[in-house]
């Protein structure tokens, strides 16, 4: 990568961190909702246009290769299955009852 980097310009920098902290504020306004088994998702929704506002704009991804592209949305998959796989646990939990009663 022989590229130079450039330096964001402030407005843009400014724009994500004003996206940044208005969608905490959303997680934070939404934690205090009763949104029944939605809650987690809703938060983990949020929770990933954060990260990749902070990914494409400060870690420059949008200057990176298209390998980096498919090694960072491989990674999201799995992650992604990874997170489904631990709510189908969880939420499954109940449903064997307590045994011995």
């Amino acid at each position: 990568m022989s590229h130079e980097a450039e330096a964001l310009p402030i407005r843009l920098c400014l724009g994500v961190y004003v996206a940044l902290i208005s969608l905490t504020a959303l997680t934070v306004g939404a934690a205090f909702l009763d949104m029944s088994f939605l809650n987690t998702p809703v938060a983990l929704g949020i929770a990933s246009v954060k990260a990749l506002l902070v990914m494409y704009f400060f870690m420059e991804l949008r200057h990176s290769s298209k390998l980096t592209w498919v090694m960072m949305g491989s990674s999201g998959v799995f992650l992604t299955i990874m997170i489904m796989l631990t709510m189908s646990d969880a939420i499954s939990r109940g449903w064997l009852g307590v045994p011995g009663k």
